[in-house]
């Protein structure tokens, strides 16, 4: 699998929606919305940091883990 991206939660727990992060960040919501969902085919620097600025994030492990792929055994 390897990295993906905690904005759904941290959004659920700080209760903002993807329309409401792309007015506060200046990132389309559409933008948004695809890196919510995991869709995104990468992740700029600059979107990163205005998403952990707009969420008051601290760490990035708060908004971004990685998850090992299943052995093929």
């Amino acid at each position: 699998m390897g990295f993906k991206l905690k904005l759904e939660k941290v959004m659920y727990d700080k209760r903002i929606n993807t329309k409401q992060l792309g007015e506060l960040t200046g990132i389309r919501w559409n933008t948004v919305n695809d890196m919510v969902k995991n869709e995104s085919k990468h992740w700029s620097v600059e979107n990163l940091n205005r998403i952990m600025a707009a969420l008051e994030l601290k760490d990035i492990s708060e908004l971004i883990e990685y998850v090992e792929e299943p052995s093929q055994e």
